[in-house]
Order: C-alpha cells, then structure tokens, then sequence
C-alpha cells in the first residue's frame, strides 16, 4: 500500500512540467567573522605611549601591534637596541624573517609596509628588507611616531597600507609593564 502511494506521488510530480514545480532553495550560506560589525569600525592610532598604543576606539595596547586593513593584531617585539650605532647585526639581535610572516597570509597585501623602529629610526637589516620586498610590498621604515601617523594618514586616503610598530620601550604585553631581563 505504502508502495502504491510512493509511486503514485512520483508520477504526479513528474507529470508536472520542470518549470510548474516548486522547489526549495536555501540561501547560499555566507561565512560572516563574528568581530566584524559596523559597531566596530577601522581602528587606527589614536595615541603613542612609551608602552605602547592608545587605539582609536579607547582601547589600550601594551607593546607591539601590526595595523592592516583597520584591524590591529598584538605583536609581542621589543625595539630593536641601541641606536644602529653599534651596528646593524647587535641593533637587530634576536629579529628574524619570522616576526613578519604574517604578511604571507595578509590577503590583499599591502602595498607599503610602515615599520616603525621605536624612538629611533635603525635601518632594518637585508634579509628583512628582502624578505618584505620578496613578498612584493615596499617597506618604509622609520620611527614608531611617525609610522603610526603616516599609517593613519594613507589608510584614511583608503591605500592598502599595514604598519608593523615596535613599542618605544621594551614592554611586557601579558603585564603592560617592563619587560624584565
């Protein structure tokens, strides 16, 4: 009986031209990141401190942070040391290609990267310099004041622009405080 009746609907469902059948169609389902709501708008550098960053909605970051696309992701570095005086290699101790490969998974790239030293502009060494460029993006340094008004200044005119910036002082980011030896 069951069987008579499946049956019986298939055929009057085929009966029925293509166009006169109703069909059940979902919306395409959309992957939405749940921090991204227009509350939240582009965050930019509102103030520097010695510990670090003041963003435009308040917040406080202490140390390191890598500014793209109006996003702002911790970024646990010191400054480099010294003032490059004593050399490029002793200035740039501990620093490796690794701090900044997150630019590899940045989609779209920026086409400047602002990397803001600390208080001192200290010229990066080759294999940074060539790893950024490597990645396609022209890389500006310079110190961390004027990275981070010069990131807010291009990201406004709607460049695709991303600023790395060392805090002005070593920081602890878990504590906000200094960073002990």
């Amino acid at each position: 009986m069951l069987r008579t009746q499946l049956a019986r609907s298939l055929r009057a469902a085929t009966a029925r031209p293509l166009a006169a059948r109703a069909f059940h169609t979902t919306p395409a389902t959309r992957l939405q990141n749940l921090f991204e709501t227009p509350e939240n708008p582009p965050l930019s550098v509102h103030k520097l401190t010695d510990k670090g960053f003041i963003l435009s909605d308040g917040l406080v970051v202490p140390g390191g942070a890598i500014f793209a696309e109006g996003k702002v992701f911790l970024w646990d570095v010191d400054p480099p040391r010294g003032d490059g005086s004593q050399g490029i290699d002793k200035a740039w101790a501990g620093w490796g290609v690794e701090r900044f490969a997150v630019f590899e998974r940045l989609v779209p790239r920026p086409e400047i990267l602002l990397f803001g030293t600390g208080a001192r502009v200290i010229p990066a060494p080759p294999e940074i310099r060539d790893y950024i460029s490597s990645l396609g993006i022209q890389l500006d340094i310079m110190d961390t004041r004027n990275a981070a008004s010069t990131y807010n200044l291009l990201f406004e005119e709607g460049r695709t622009v991303s600023a790395a910036l060392c805090p002005l002082l070593p920081v602890d980011p878990r504590t906000g405080g200094p960073r002990s030896a």
